[in-house]
């Protein structure tokens, strides 16, 4: 899925891998972007699911910017083969919900849509990230939430034109995600969604 093994070196001499780890929370920031706000008859649950996807995401960000720092974006790739899906499980296991990430194309196959959540992600696909917002579904015990990714500028080094992230990541990638199919994105693509299982009730 999208956040993950992206390539932050860019074009200009002496930029060292500190520096790239930078680029790399600015992309980060703009791509994670919250659905806009909108009337849900579960608010409590549904600000739950945001706080929960908001700690999965400054928690996988640290991860990243590390593994960048010291071993650059193949470091990267390797802490989402093998961490990502940890970091989402402590995260979803201390707020006593359910909480992953989707795309209509996958990196991972492991990362395929909840049946609730299917129709909305493979509709959406091929959208602008900009026309989508935050989506709650009554799931009967459970609310379901969807929160759209963006792709910004610095995740096509990852996640665009297939000859380039190839040539970018080559080896590492094929070998952590044989299956990949998270590529040709163009900036501003709705990349994938974030998503949350809150029980009804929950605090």
């Amino acid at each position: 899925m999208g956040w993950c093994g992206l390539d932050m070196r860019v074009r200009r001499p002496a930029v060292g891998m500190a520096a790239a780890a930078g680029v790399l929370a600015a992309a980060l920031s703009v791509a994670l972007v919250a659905g806009e706000p909108q009337d849900t008859p579960f608010p409590v649950e549904t600000a739950k699911a945001e706080r929960a996807m908001n700690q999965l995401q400054q928690a996988l960000l640290a991860k990243l910017k590390t593994a960048m720092e010291n071993g650059g974006p193949a470091a990267a790739v390797e802490v989402c083969r093998t961490e990502a899906r940890t970091i989402a499980d402590e995260v979803a296991g201390a707020q006593a919900i359910e909480l992953g990430r989707t795309s209509h194309r996958l990196r991972n196959p492991a990362n395929a849509p909840r049946p609730w959540a299917r129709a909305v992600v493979d509709g959406s696909a091929g959208v602008k990230a900009a026309a989508e917002r935050l989506r709650v579904v009554d799931l009967g015990d459970r609310v379901g939430v969807l929160r759209p990714i963006g792709t910004a500028e610095m995740c096509v080094r990852c996640h665009g034109p297939s000859a380039d992230v190839r040539r970018n990541l080559g080896a590492a990638l094929a070998a952590a995600y044989p299956q990949d199919r998270a590529t040709e994105f163009a900036p501003g693509d709705l990349r994938g969604w974030m998503w949350a299982e809150v029980p009804k009730g929950a605090k």
